[in-house]
């Protein structure tokens, strides 16, 4: 085990949840800003199935809506991207245990009670004693941060 007692801490960074509220809110500008054109372009074409709906998203052209949609875009991204943020998972990892964050819940899962940890794919999964699994979610951080994370506190680590 290590000696090192400063917590880990693996999931979204600051600068990732910056870039996901700038891209989200970003996108959802573009969209609403573009709905209507792509909409119009779309319902000229023979073969799109649904021209009424297309048509009626391509009729708002007034020139409020050209400033409406891209706020309401904006808004829409922004709380896409709020929702994702705090739909995500992070741990603290030392050596006394983790600590699993998401949302406003914590829960704690002791180093005695954990057997192995492991990578599948970009979730993170944690066995306990008996076959129990503690932990299976997806967590947002490299695989080798993951497994240097855990090395680290001296957690038994399952990986190439």
């Amino acid at each position: 085990m290590s000696d090192d007692s400063t917590p880990t801490t693996l999931g979204l960074t600051r600068e990732d949840k910056i870039w996901t509220v700038v891209l989200l809110g970003g996108g959802g500008l573009l969209v609403f800003l573009l709905a209507p054109l792509l909409a119009a372009w779309l319902a000229d074409v023979p073969v799109v199935p649904f021209k009424g709906p297309l048509e009626w998203v391509g009729s708002f052209d007034q020139p409020w809506a050209w400033v409406a949609r891209p706020v309401v875009g904006l808004l829409v991204g922004i709380v896409v991207a709020v929702v994702v943020i705090a739909d995500a998972y992070r741990l603290d990892v030392d050596a006394e245990g983790i600590v699993v964050h998401h949302g406003d819940d914590r829960r704690r899962i002791d180093r005695t009670q954990v057997v192995a940890v492991y990578r599948d794919r970009k979730r993170v999964v944690i066995d306990g004693r008996d076959g129990r699994r503690l932990f299976d979610r997806e967590v947002e951080a490299s695989r080798d941060t993951v497994a240097t994370a855990f090395r680290r506190h001296g957690y038994p680590w399952e990986g190439i």
